[in-house]
């Protein structure tokens, strides 16, 4: 006999978290999550608990909505999962047969008697799509309720969840899989996109390019213009050259949210260690169908360091071949960078593209303290009396 519960709502990741250690401990046929009841990061996070103990059940996921380089759903088909997604803007009748089969009770019924029926409406399937379900197979339990049941505990492994905060600086490294491929370009987007979002960022001209120089004379549009400087800010963002001295350690001293290394061509190049040390892996490849290859030998060249959190961006790449690459270099997110030829212009598909790349490394912005801004008014007003103070001798 199937019998079955139900989650519904909008989690809190330790809600969820709870909810997936409890599905844990019951011996069920298939888990059916939708992958908006809780935020992607805890979604992910939730799964995996639950995997560590089932790995064996099935799991199906719901992802409406979704574009067909939605990096999240290829990580979940890459783990195995069935994912059940629709193009946004889908009709939602045409979810509803792929509803109905996954509701326990509903072998009896088919989808278009339903679908017919004048009192099925798109509540019923809205009442469905945040949902945390649960398939299962025991004994008739004569109406007890599954959740009040005294469950086996299982070892969980004590947690110590930190709200996501920027603590130090990120280190957002990006390379090519081969000269000219577009890192300087996509490193000025990652910053003014993370700039616009209220952190504080700054690039570094991370090879032997000379880029920076001729963005810096492009930006003072200045005839024969000559900087002596080794580095320089436009709109918020800081530059440095690749004739600064500073290194890493100097550079992240300054205090920055993130850090943005434009490594370009790792060959003969000092900084290309650092792209293995950077919190943000990201390689920049050629969407031209005869220099794809170059991608996956860059790959197999590398494959000696661990390349688990490589994230790979094409431009100038249609969705086919997108999913093409994805074939070629399975294990690793591969994501389209949309035509965007001004980087100091916003885009409404890139800004998409880069919150989808390093939405699980956004975290929440430090914030002044209360106490630090009460500190700051009291000191300027007992400078404001010394010079009033000392006025009033003067004139006396």
């Amino acid at each position: 006999m199937d019998i079955s519960f139900e989650k519904v709502g909008r989690f809190t990741p330790e809600q969820f978290w709870e909810n997936c250690q409890s599905a844990a401990r019951i011996n069920i046929s298939t888990l059916i999550l939708d992958m908006d009841c809780v935020e992607p990061k805890a979604f992910m996070e939730g799964l995996r608990q639950y995997r560590s103990y089932r790995n064996q059940v099935p799991v199906i996921v719901i992802a409406l909505d979704r574009q067909d380089d939605d990096g999240m759903i290829h990580q979940l088909a890459e783990m195995g999962i069935t994912v059940i997604t629709t193009a946004p803007g889908t009709n939602p009748k045409s979810i509803i047969k792929a509803l109905i089969k996954l509701q326990p009770g509903n072998n009896q019924t088919s989808g278009t008697e339903i679908i017919e029926d004048s009192e099925f409406n798109m509540e019923r399937i809205k009442d469905k799509i945040y949902r945390y379900t649960s398939r299962l197979t025991a004994a008739p339990l004569h109406g007890a309720d599954v959740m009040d049941l005294e469950l086996p505990d299982l070892p969980v492994q004590e947690r110590v969840i930190i709200q996501d905060r920027i603590i130090g600086t990120i280190t957002v490294a990006v390379a090519g899989a081969e000269s000219k491929m577009g890192a300087t370009h996509f490193s000025i987007l990652i910053a003014n996109y993370l700039n616009r979002k209220g952190y504080k960022a700054a690039v570094k001209e991370a090879n032997n390019s000379r880029d920076f120089s001729r963005i810096e004379h492009a930006y003072e549009g200045i005839k024969d213009f000559v900087s002596q400087t080794t580095h320089f800010n436009i709109n918020g963002v800081e530059y440095y050259k690749s004739s600064s001295s500073e290194d890493m350690s100097k550079l992240i001293s300054y205090g920055y949210d993130y850090l943005i290394l434009d490594i370009g061509n790792m060959e003969d190049n000092d900084w290309g260690h650092e792209f293995y040390r950077a919190g943000v892996q990201i390689i920049v490849g050629s969407g031209s169908e005869w220099r794809q290859p170059q991608i996956v030998q860059f790959r197999e060249k590398h494959k000696h360091m661990d390349q688990s959190n490589w994230l790979y961006c094409i431009p100038f790449i249609e969705k086919l071949g997108i999913k093409d690459i994805r074939k070629e270099i399975p294990g690793n997110l591969i994501y389209r960078i949309p035509p965007h030829p001004d980087p100091y212009k916003t885009q409404s598909d890139t800004d998409a593209l880069l919150n989808n790349v390093l939405k699980k490394y956004l975290g929440e912005k430090k914030k002044a303290s209360t106490k630090n801004i009460l500190y700051s008014i009291i000191g300027a007003c007992v400078l404001t009396i010394i010079i009033l103070v000392i006025v009033l001798l003067v004139k006396l």
